[in-house]
């Protein structure tokens, strides 16, 4: 299936659903992302250890975790788009709580609240566009492009509020919650409780709704899905920290570098959304994830700046398509158990809450390149499983 095709299939009421779901995911990256971009100015002006920033980062990803295991329920309780709604206005509300106060315990429910809407907003849009994309890569890939699109505005929107001083980075925060706001006033006008709110027959008996536990294709996703999660949730977070606390780079040129990964994540989104057409998912998820533990180890052990440079761009271009490509990978399941999704995003998520925690807690017994070294681990798994996929699909064959 081509995008064009996709597109064109698409009626006026449903083409306004993706077209929100694309902003949001825009919206999402530049928020998220820019999280990480102050992080460094954020803790110096509340006086945060490196221990307390990935605590930061790990609670948010404790809420992208927690969330998965309501929303299935919650849409089919109070419907999709209600549900959506509620959960994303979490995301403005978690940004401007940033600003407020200092205390960790008040940021860590800040960070609650935009890992909860993370984890809502991933979940309900990726089930979205794979249902109207029949379990299709390109258009899921298409839609992490969005994402990639907003995380590379993020790092040059801090600098351009930065350019002053450091205490810009809170204009920088109120610009993305009032996207959030934007968005969410948007959402109010999709048609989308018709379309994929109500369970089919198929789904009715809770026999067959976790049905999917017992196919080894969701536990292997899920494998890869967890040990992606962790090395980007890491990048996410700390890699700005990571070019400044290392040596390698000043601030503003670390703002520069950072957009660089997800210039060539964004590169690589559309990519993937065109090599899709000719390549099963298991043979790109099996390419990327060599790519990432190779670029990775040469970001852990380089110390000059055109090393960093190369390794921060294979990187993206490694990462770009992971998410969206292994959501293809069993698409077929998710479509048949709606419920999987959710769970997915959960169990996927407990990556992403652990490893950026593990990186800080090495960075304040050593340094940060050497809490970065506990990435190698993930991406070692991360090969693995993806050697293990493959093998499976060619059996199948």
């Amino acid at each position: 299936m081509k995008k064009e095709s996709f597109f064109r299939m698409l009626g006026r009421r449903k083409a306004y659903v993706v077209a929100e779901l694309f902003f949001v995911y825009l919206v999402l990256g530049i928020g998220l992302i820019m999280l990480g971009s102050v992080l460094p100015m954020l803790k110096a002006e509340y006086q945060l250890d490196y221990k307390t920033g990935g605590m930061l980062l790990s609670v948010q990803s404790v809420g992208y975790l927690a969330i998965g295991l309501l929303t299935g329920v919650l849409s089919l309780k109070i419907g999709l788009k209600r549900a959506y709604l509620i959960l994303y206005t979490l995301f403005s509300i978690g940004l401007v709580m940033l600003l407020v106060n200092g205390a960790p315990m008040w940021l860590m429910a800040a960070m609650l609240l935009i890992g909860l809407a993370k984890g809502a907003i991933t979940d309900y849009n990726n089930r979205v566009v794979n249902e109207y994309s029949g379990g299709n890569a390109s258009p899921l890939n298409l839609l992490h492009a969005f994402f990639a699109i907003g995380a590379c505005l993020a790092p040059f929107i801090v600098l351009f509020c930065t350019r002053n001083g450091n205490g810009g980075w809170r204009t920088a925060v109120i610009f993305a919650s009032a996207l959030g706001v934007v968005s969410l006033i948007s959402g109010f006008f999709m048609h989308l409780q018709e379309d994929s709110a109500a369970p089919t027959e198929q789904h009715a008996a809770p026999s067959t709704e976790f049905g999917f536990l017992r196919e080894r294709l969701f536990w292997q996703t899920a494998v890869i899905g967890f040990c992606y999660q962790a090395v980007e949730a890491s990048m996410m977070g700390w890699l700005t920290s990571f070019y400044v606390d290392t040596g390698v780079m000043g601030t503003g040129s670390a703002q520069v570098i950072t957009s660089m990964l997800w210039v060539s994540l964004l590169i690589g989104r559309f990519s993937c959304s065109a090599i899709a057409a000719r390549f099963r998912p298991f043979q790109m998820i099996l390419v990327m994830c060599l790519g990432m533990a190779g670029f990775l180890t040469l970001l852990v052990c380089s110390h000059s700046l055109i090393m960093v440079l190369l390794a921060t761009v294979g990187l993206g271009l490694c990462m770009s398509g992971m998410y969206g490509t292994s959501v293809a990978n069993a698409g077929d399941t998710f479509a048949r158990y709606p419920i999987s999704m959710g769970l997915f995003v959960t169990m996927t998520g407990v990556g992403a809450a652990i490893a950026p925690t593990a990186v800080g807690v090495l960075a304040d017994r050593f340094d940060l390149r050497t809490g970065f070294g506990v990435l190698l681990i993930a991406a070692i798994l991360l090969v693995a499983a993806a050697i293990v996929n493959a093998r499976y699909f060619r059996k199948k064959a």
